[in-house]
């Protein structure tokens, strides 16, 4: 009998910092709990979380052949933002999905390498899954009271990428579940100025990102108050104690996104390799009138 294959030290050998193996099925604490979330909290702008429901409950809806789920984790801090308009840093460098198929599919043919031939699915965010449960079930960490998976080690800084396959679970090394080291600490939640986090709930119509990233037209009357964030946000990362002394990746530069780029329409030629290309033009504008309402400085919008 073949040993088992260690996971995490092949992937550690192709440049992934963590990787698992999860079921191929989702348990199910973590399906009461998307539904919880579908049925009170996913916002009005993210309709297209429900459109596909089964094949995010059911991996096997998505991909039939699917015996394990192989869950890879790429690290990439590359600092904190500053300045006066703020741009989250998972968007600093090239976009990630790009980078994450890229390195999965390179996966896919050195596991093939071992192996043998095998039916499979490469996944990135833009797939029906949930990725961040299939992380925790496949042990790069846990899901924690700002919904993002941690890790002791990588803090809240992995791009995740999955991989569906037909082999069988019993090919692999079981991962351990990873241990919520949460605690007490609820420095996300109190630090979130607009209210947006209960314990591992995101109430999305409150959440920065969202209503910079994600929403479409004009604000509302429940959008909230925020500065200086003029694309996505990372307050509740800032203050998370495992994220306090992570190492910045070298050769990441800052994303400075200025007025000038917003009103003078050169904003798309600046992030158009980057995970914020699809924003349009309106939403840029509209995000930064309103941060100039919130900050009490005149900034002219034609």
């Amino acid at each position: 009998m073949s040993p088992k294959l260690d996971l995490g030290k092949f992937a550690e050998s192709l440049g992934w910092a963590k990787a698992g193996v999860s079921e191929p099925e989702i348990r199910p604490e973590s399906l009461r709990h998307y539904d919880e979330w579908l049925k009170h909290y996913k916002g009005a702008g993210l309709e297209y979380m429900e459109r596909r429901k089964l094949e995010r409950q059911s991996p096997k809806a998505y991909f039939p052949n699917v015996r394990s789920i192989l869950c890879f984790g790429l690290y990439y801090f590359p600092g904190w933002a500053a300045g006066p308009l703020k741009v989250s840093n998972y968007s600093w460098g090239q976009d990630y999905h790009e980078v994450l198929k890229t390195k999965l599919e390179q996966t896919v043919l050195e596991l093939i390498k071992v192996l043998g031939a095998f039916e499979y699915r490469i996944c990135v965010d833009t797939s029906p899954v949930l990725e961040k449960v299939l992380a925790a079930q496949a042990g790069l960490g846990w899901q924690g009271k700002n919904s993002l998976v941690l890790n002791q080690e990588y803090g809240s800084f992995l791009f995740l990428g999955e991989i569906f396959t037909d082999i069988a679970l019993e090919t692999f090394q079981a991962t351990l579940n990873a241990t919520n080291r949460c605690g007490t600490c609820e420095r996300c939640i109190v630090a979130c100025p607009t209210g947006a986090l209960e314990d591992s709930v995101l109430k999305t119509e409150l959440c920065i990102s969202y209503w910079t990233l994600e929403h479409r037209g004009a604000f509302t009357a429940k959008t909230p108050k925020w500065n200086n964030w003029i694309a996505g946000c990372d307050i509740c990362q800032e203050v998370c104690p495992w994220n306090q002394d992570l190492i910045p990746l070298e050769g990441v530069s800052r994303l400075e996104i200025s007025e000038e780029d917003i009103r003078l329409g050169g904003i798309h030629e600046r992030v158009k390799d980057s995970a914020l290309s699809y924003v349009p033009k309106d939403a840029w504008l509209r995000n930064l009138e309103h941060v100039s309402q919130e900050t009490g400085k005149k900034t002219e919008i034609f």
